[in-house]
């Protein structure tokens, strides 16, 4: 929200935990009640805390292959590479040999991460100083080239999965930044006019949901909707549609009952024109939603919603168009977790 509105961090954490399916690190990693009105500031003491819970641990250790030419037998000699490169001719041997390592990918990214955060010129002092103490239990780890492979590359199990929340922030950061090679700096791009929050906040909504609504009573998902059309067109006549991608569809089985979401991430639920002052409903959202709604083709009742986070006014407003109910709720992120809950919940009836 491009006003930088404070919300509590513990809020941004449960947000990102239901967003990454991460639920069950929600409480291992013990947040206060800070707020931060900068969202670097905001994921360095997420990673404070989490690296700190870490070490505690202990960095994951993996065993890594090493070749070299050694004076004395290490490991298994390789006989093809020794005589190739005349390694005996000086008393040595190419062998290869097993170490038990922390220097592997997932403590790299870790490192190379805190590198990234402390360069943030608007980064808070005593943040970046623990970052830097911090950065210490890493001295005999290398630093690792971010990349959309190195991310994909990766693969969780039982043993390292309490590194998933680190590195999916580790990879938000990445997604965010927008670097010069050439002098090797970093810009920081502001989370909030980027997609990246608004795309967390959707998927925060949508697993929320999904957590809590019982399956036997409701199905959760996002479905795409195809247009209601009045005749067979062309495929290629189709293409120029725009495509009509939900962001979260409530159906009760029960009530046989259809609730299509529509999470906008603005820092400004409601908007004033030139010719006047008073606040109304951005045109092109409300069109958005009316569209989903009109060419659902749930034999039930169509509802739709507009879905904005909000720090201030609460907005619980319906309007009745074209024969369907279109909802405008606020969802205020400042409140106490257990309200944003409720809040959440009371939305599905």
């Amino acid at each position: 929200m491009s006003n930088s509105p404070k919300i509590p961090i513990k809020n941004i954490y449960y947000m990102l935990c239901y967003a990454w399916n991460v639920l069950d690190q929600s409480d291992s990693i013990l947040l206060g009640s800070e707020k931060f009105d900068n969202i670097y500031n905001l994921f360095a003491r997420i990673y404070i805390n989490g690296t700190s819970s870490l070490i505690k641990r202990g960095l994951n250790r993996y065993y890594i292959q090493e070749k070299e030419a050694v004076s004395t037998i290490k490991g298994k000699i390789n006989i093809s590479d020794s005589i190739k490169e005349q390694t005996f001719l000086n008393g040595r041997m190419i062998c290869q040999y097993d170490y038990f390592s922390e220097d592997i990918k997932l403590n790299q990214i870790v490192k190379t991460t805190i590198n990234i955060l402390v360069k943030s010129p608007s980064l808070d002092t005593t943040l970046k100083n623990k970052l830097l103490r911090m950065r210490l239990y890493f001295s005999d780890i290398n630093e690792v080239r971010l990349s959309k492979a190195l991310f994909a590359s990766l693969r969780y199990n039982r043993n390292n999965y309490h590194y998933r929340m680190l590195i999916n922030i580790s990879q938000l950061i990445y997604q965010g930044l927008i670097t010069n090679e050439e002098e090797n700096e970093f810009s920081f791009s502001d989370f909030v006019r980027d997609n990246q929050m608004a795309k967390l906040y959707e998927k925060f909504v949508l697993n929320f949901f999904r957590t809590h609504l019982k399956e036997a009573i409701y199905n959760v998902h996002a479905p795409r909707l195809k247009w209601n059309l009045d005749e067979e067109i062309c495929e290629e006549d189709l293409s120029l549609l725009p495509e009509m991608r939900t962001d979260i569809v409530i159906e009760n089985k029960v009530k046989n009952a259809q609730l299509i979401i529509d999470t906008k991430y603005y820092a400004q639920t409601l908007v004033s024109s030139n010719w006047t002052d008073i606040e109304k409903v951005r045109t092109g959202h409300l069109f958005q939603i009316l569209a989903y709604v009109n060419n659902s083709n749930f034999t039930g009742n169509v509802k739709g919603m507009l879905l904005y986070p909000t720090i201030e006014k609460e907005i619980n407003a319906n309007f009745p168009i074209m024969g369907k109910s279109i909802g405008i709720r606020t969802l205020n992120l400042d409140a106490e977790w257990e309200d944003v809950s409720a809040r959440l919940l009371s939305l599905v009836v």
